[in-house]
């Protein structure tokens, strides 16, 4: 398959393989997946701006299925989802200012990175530890959900006017802790260039107070609406494969399905346990990806100088879509580059290879994890009904 936009040449399974299984994670956890789309899509050879932008309007589709199936299981909190929209705004203006003035001093990669780690790491360890704390105080008792964290008990005690009652939630809280909520995760999704799920379905969890599934459904509702707002920012620029992106969406409808009718069937606090591994999975990849990025560094300064002159550009952005562009050209600089320079680049496309397959690997795995559970599930629940018809019928 020929992808003329980004210059790629691709197999069509591959990216409907990608886009199921991401389906399928994004549909139980309720996020996007950028994180390990956008990886695996580089690795395939999209360019970093077309992984992303290809990545953001799959991601716009996918999440659309995925809300309409949780809102049919009633896990789907609109008032909540549509207050946090309001301030998730906000905090993605805060945090796209912080990344202009960080790529202005030219510190946003390497800060960026750091910040991910941070998060990934932090929310793993925390939904790990947590995860662990439950399941030693239920030995042999049957656990649906670990309740309401110690957190979100403080955050719904705080009764600054108005206070709102959130029904499908079923709690009743103040609307600034809400909207400072959002507007934290919002300022963290917009640092980060991303859809912000992996960020705000813990919240909605640990500050908020929402039931698992609750948390899943209403989050995917707000991973909509930036998704859209994503997708056509990147396609504006440019800068979305459109055929990609709808092969990939082709397998997301059905993996998103699949990912959905699962979180009927997984207890709340395992659903916990499988995003806590993902979170520290990722973790890894991005410091694969840092490590990457830091071979990149020895010989980037002077490719953008030889960029410039060749191209007769000055701008930054503009020098990187040259780069794009004339690829030819560029193989044929590398060429002409020291053996320290080859190495460098060969180290750079080993480690980042390594982060994108993790990812791909990782999804993959999960997926079908997810998918044995959600049949395992469903056959359970079909030998119920068999087994009340012939007591029934006795």
């Amino acid at each position: 398959m020929n992808l003329p936009i980004a210059g790629v040449e691709i197999m069509g399974w591959q990216l409907i393989l990608l886009g199921l299984t991401v389906g399928v994670i994004g549909g139980f956890f309720g996020i996007g997946g950028a994180f390990m789309v956008t990886p695996a899509l580089n690795v395939f050879g999209f360019p970093m701006a077309y992984a992303i932008g290809t990545d953001m309007a799959h991601i716009a589709g996918k999440s659309i299925v995925a809300t309409a199936k949780h809102r049919k299981l009633g896990n789907v909190d609109m008032k909540l989802g549509l207050i946090m929209v309001l301030f998730t705004a906000l905090g993605i203006e805060g945090g796209s200012s912080l990344i202009m003035y960080l790529e202005k001093i030219g510190r946003v990669g390497p800060v960026v990175r750091i910040v991910y780690m941070v998060l990934l790491f932090g929310l793993g360890a925390y939904m790990l530890y947590e995860y662990l704390k439950f399941t030693k105080g239920a030995a042999g008792q049957k656990v649906k959900d670990a309740g309401t964290s110690g957190l979100a008990q403080r955050m719904q005690r705080i009764h600054i006017p108005p206070m709102i009652h959130l029904k499908a939630s079923g709690l009743t809280i103040s609307l600034w802790v809400v909207g400072a909520v959002a507007t934290f995760t919002g300022f963290l999704a917009g640092f980060l260039g991303v859809g912000g799920g992996f960020i705000r379905m813990p919240s909605l969890l640990y500050v908020i107070g929402c039931p698992t599934t609750i948390a899943v459904g209403t989050d995917l509702f707000e991973v909509m609406i930036s998704g859209a707002y994503g997708a056509f920012s990147y396609a504006y620029k440019a800068r979305v494969e459109i055929l990609a992106a709808v092969v990939m969406l082709l397998g997301a409808a059905v993996g998103a399905q699949f990912g959905t009718v699962a979180t009927k069937y997984v207890k709340g606090l395992t659903i916990r346990l499988y995003f806590a591994v993902t979170m520290l999975l990722a973790g890894v990849s991005v410091i694969f990806k840092h490590i990457s990025a830091g071979y990149k560094a020895t010989y980037e300064p002077a490719l953008n100088a030889w960029a410039k002159a060749t191209s007769g550009l000055s701008d930054k952005v503009a020098v990187k879509d040259w780069l794009l562009m004339n690829k030819s050209a560029v193989k044929g600089w590398m060429a002409q580059q020291s053996d320290a320079v080859h190495a460098a680049n060969a180290m750079e496309k080993m480690w980042n290879n390594y982060s994108g397959y993790l990812m791909l690997g990782a999804a993959c795995a999960l997926s079908a994890l997810i998918i044995i559970k959600m049949v395992q599930g469903v056959m359970h629940e079909r030998r119920l009904a068999v087994q009340a018809k012939v007591s029934v019928e006795e």
